[in-house]
């Protein structure tokens, strides 16, 4: 059992590595998009127009993503590790951190970083999220309490902070940049 689940997550850290994207034209405007550096001998009618690089990804890991509405010009940010139950955003300036998903109504939520004090909230929203980010950067644990609807009872979850820090300053600077 161990040498399969070994399997696995060597399977998807290989699955996740970083790439580069080509948008390729022909003169006639038609458009090839590859993942294969184009080659004169086949891709010769072929021009680059673009080439977009794609950082390294993996489910494992603390990821973010950032957009800017085109409308109203707010900008937004979430970072998250898959398949857990902690977000941290950015949204128009303000901080959050949200704990699980589909909350019984009006129930309290928390948030616990190793050895600290829980911190509580409001169906998944943290009262003072700007603590719980300091918390988490320099924590390697989240242990975390919510309840989920339709169920009235406590659903416990635990999320590693490795990399949290970085993947959180690494959102800060992108969101900066939008």
């Amino acid at each position: 059992m161990k040498k399969i689940i070994l399997l696995a997550l060597f399977s998807v850290s290989t699955i996740a590595l970083s790439q580069e994207i080509y948008t390729l034209k022909t003169s006639d405007g038609s458009t090839l998009l590859t993942a294969k550096e184009p080659t004169e001998e086949k891709y010769g009618k072929f021009t680059v127009e673009k080439k977009t690089y794609y950082p390294e990804w993996s489910p494992l890991d603390w990821n973010y993503v950032c957009s800017k509405d085109k409308f109203d010009g707010k900008k937004s940010c979430s970072l998250n590790k898959s398949h857990s139950d902690v977000m941290v955003s950015i949204f128009d300036g303000q901080h959050s951190v949200y704990v699980g998903r589909d909350h019984y109504p009006r129930s309290q939520s928390a948030i616990k970083v190793d050895s600290n004090a829980p911190i509580y909230g409001y169906e998944g929203s943290s009262n003072t999220p700007k603590k719980v980010i300091e918390q988490m950067k320099k924590g390697k644990i989240a242990y975390t309490r919510y309840r989920e609807w339709p169920y009235d009872y406590n659903r416990d979850g635990e999320v590693d902070l490795t990399g949290f820090a970085e993947k959180y300053n690494e959102m800060l600077e992108k969101y900066k940049e939008l």
